[in-house]
């Protein structure tokens, strides 16, 4: 039995030739990994590449062009080996390859990007063999390589990475070609090419003539695969120029109450008589450039606009003039002047004057009749109507160069350049100014004043002269219109309301209000007011209706005179007053005595007519007196004689009882009774304030006695109260003696 040392030379000699067989097996074949390809070298056999050539393409000694993909490859070991494997070129979902390739034809001459000749044959520079075999060309490939994984030889190829091109939303993207034809003479921007898939196909723009410099396609917003600058994978600071770069600018936005105004940088050149542009269809509001160019599209203004809105316009070939809508208010007409359309002929003119001239001619007519009537009411001479008339249709030279001018002869109708005769009423237009011009003229009212006063429209106040040498200030006030039918005319011969009123109103009423203070004195023309008012305005209305403008009223606000001339005239003025006073007032006296003279002749006449009748009143009443005085005296005759008669039966009857009561009662008895009756009936006091009585006498004769003196002063008083007695009623004091 053998042992372990018996076999062990065997042993060796079997790992040595496993180890050999090995090596060999490791020689002649090649496992590529799946991301992997594998590049090949010929050596010591084979014949010699051909002069500036690098990769081998026909089994010439050198780098082969043939690459070893993924899978297991048997190698003609020793005379080809595997120089190094490389991963496989992976391009990224927003990125390009770029493609230089090392070896292949030369590049031609004035070329930047190689041409691909081979096209497909290539199959996307995965087939070396192919690309030599069909002429490609040395350097930076027009062809890229879209996202994914390739197995590119990295002798033959070097690869950039570019990332993809994004437009975002409200920018436009100019494209610069750094290869191609050159433009064409007196273009500033490139032709349009069809196919090139928005420079995403590099090779069907340059295959198709595709000219260097600024384009005039643009790109929108939207994700694009343009052969731009690159990076060279791996690293490195060296990027690789593309065919394409681009510049960003903003979308052309239109806002509302706006317009954008176009003008061609490049196109056809524009015809030296027009204004605009002819306008061409199909261009998408500027947005299809190479239609704009393909029909013919002129440089210049354009007449076409662009509404409120978003447009992606090439910056390069138009530029956009934002404008504001035009708003033509109420009161308000627009003159349009077009600068399109065909030229007037001389017939269309002559026609366009002719109809002015007839209606300037009927409107004059109708004036002059009514301020030659007004005048003629006015004025105090003897001058005719004709007179009147020549007076009115007076002009200075600056009428004359005018009307010799000819300007309403530009206003032509519709579809003929120059002033329009129609106008446009209120409204808001968007207007090309570029094609047209719109004048805005007021229809209503309009007030010019010479005054003092801060206001618009507004001049200093005349300074004129009269006629006898004084300088008087006038603040004077003009309304005047434009008809709309009359404002294409007025234009046409003044151009607007500004000159109207600073190159002609101006002159024209100074001159008027001047020559008219002229003719009459100071003071009569401030007495005659409103009569110089009247013929200043029907002067005004006559040269103001060859502008085409009627006038509604001319109006002499304020005349003021030297203070000298007032004051002298204040005082005359005051001295007639006062004599008028005067004179006034001696005429109502005078009045006043003739009616106090008929007053009192009046009262005098009454006082006859009551004298008179009071003579007659007076006789009757005499009359009647009589025949009363008569009744009375009978009446009081017969009534004494009863009274007498009365008394002598009432005293024979008193005395008859007396003479019974005396001899009844005593002397003494009666009178004591007679008293106490009296004193009874009038109320008499009959008891003194003091009393003063002696020793002696019967108390009855003393008390009677006093009775009867107080009766007795109690008569005294009621016969003579007015005599002023000092007799103190119950106050008698008796003195016994």
């Amino acid at each position: 039995m053998r042992n372990f040392a018996d076999y062990l030379p065997y042993a060796i000699l079997a790992f040595i030739g496993f180890i050999i067989l090995m090596t060999f097996l490791r020689r002649i074949f090649v496992n590529v990994g799946a991301r992997e390809i594998a590049i090949k070298e010929r050596r010591y056999f084979g014949a010699k590449m051909p002069p500036g050539r690098v990769i081998a393409t026909e089994g010439e000694v050198g780098i082969q062009a043939d690459v070893l993909k993924p899978g297991l490859h048997l190698i003609k070991w020793p005379f080809e080996k595997v120089v190094q494997k490389f991963p496989l070129i992976e391009i990224g979902p927003d990125e390009i390859g770029i493609i230089e390739a090392i070896d292949g034809d030369p590049m031609p001459p004035g070329r930047i990007f190689a041409p691909d000749r081979a096209q497909n044959a290539h199959n996307n520079f995965q087939d070396p063999v192919a690309y030599i075999k069909q002429g490609g060309v040395k350097g930076i490939q027009l062809r890229t390589l879209p996202p994914g994984l390739w197995p590119i030889h990295p002798y033959l190829f070097r690869v950039s990475l570019a990332k993809v091109t994004v437009i975002p939303q409200g920018k436009i993207g100019v494209v610069y070609a750094a290869d191609g034809a050159p433009l064409d003479p007196g273009r500033l921007l490139a032709k349009a090419i069809d196919r090139h898939m928005n420079f995403q196909d590099s090779e069907q723009f340059i295959a198709a003539g595709g000219q260097k410099g600024p384009q005039v396609d643009i790109l929108t917003p939207g994700t694009y695969r343009i052969l731009t600058e690159s990076v060279p994978i791996g690293g490195g600071s060296e990027k690789k120029p593309g065919l394409f770069s681009l510049r960003f600018y903003d979308a052309t936005i239109i806002n509302e109450n706006n317009i954008g105004l176009v003008e061609a940088l490049d196109g056809v050149p524009l015809d030296p008589r027009d204004y605009v542009a002819t306008p061409v269809e199909g261009h998408d509001n500027f947005q299809d450039a190479n239609e704009f160019i393909r029909r013919g599209g002129q440089r210049g203004p354009q007449k076409d606009i662009l509404l409120p809105g978003t447009y992606y316009v090439n910056p390069m070939l138009f530029k956009v003039i934002p404008e504001t809508a035009k708003e033509v208010k109420p009161g308000e007409v627009a003159v349009i002047v077009s600068n399109t359309g065909k030229d007037p002929s001389e017939e269309v003119r002559r026609r366009m004057a002719e109809k002015v001239r007839e209606r300037l001619e009927r409107e004059e007519k109708q004036h002059l009749s009514q301020a030659i009537a007004k005048l003629d009411k006015l004025d105090e001479t003897d001058r005719t109507v004709q007179e009147i008339e020549e007076e009115l249709k007076l002009s200075d030279p600056a009428d004359g160069r005018l009307d010799g001018g000819a300007h309403e002869a530009y206003v032509v109708p519709e579809g003929f350049r120059g002033i329009q005769e129609m106008v446009v009423g209120p409204g808001r237009y968007y207007v090309n100014t570029l094609a047209v011009s719109p004048i805005v003229i007021p229809t209503t009212n309009q007030t010019v004043e010479w005054t003092a006063g801060e206001v618009d429209n507004t001049f200093n106040p005349f300074e004129v002269i009269s006629k006898d040498g004084f300088t008087m200030q006038l603040e004077v006030r003009v309304v005047f219109r434009v008809k709309p039918e009359d404002a294409p005319f007025m234009v046409a011969k003044i151009g607007s309301i500004e000159s109207l009123i600073q190159n002609v109103m101006h002159p024209l009423i100074d001159s008027i209000f001047r020559n008219q203070a002229s003719e009459s004195s100071a003071m009569a023309y401030l007495q005659n007011r409103h009569e110089e008012q009247e013929r200043a305005e029907a002067r005004v209305r006559a040269h103001l209706l060859k502008y085409h403008v009627d006038v509604v009223n001319v109006l002499i606000c304020h005349i003021r005179l030297p203070e000298e001339l007032m004051k002298t005239q204040t005082e005359k003025i005051l001295a007639e007053q006062r004599q008028n006073m005067f004179n006034a007032q001696r005429e109502a006296e005078e009045k006043r005595i003739q009616l106090e003279r008929t007053k009192a002749h009046a009262d005098n006449q009454k006082s006859l007519m009551e004298a008179t009748v009071g003579v007659e009143i007076a006789g009757k009443r005499s009359e009647q007196r009589k025949a009363e005085a008569d009744g009375e005296a009978h009446y009081i005759l017969a009534t004494g004689r009863a009274e007498a008669e009365k008394v002598r039966l009432m005293g024979e009857a008193q005395g008859v009882a007396y003479a019974e009561q005396v001899n009844a009662i005593g002397a003494q008895g009666v009178a004591l009774v007679e008293t106490l009756r009296v004193i009874g009936e009038k109320g008499v006091r009959i008891t003194p304030d003091v009393m003063a009585s002696g020793g002696t006498g019967d108390g009855a004769g003393g008390i009677g006695t006093l009775l009867l003196l107080n009766l007795f002063r109690d008569r005294l008083q009621l016969d003579a109260p007015a005599a002023g007695s000092n007799t103190t009623n119950g106050s008698s004091t008796v003195v016994k003696r």
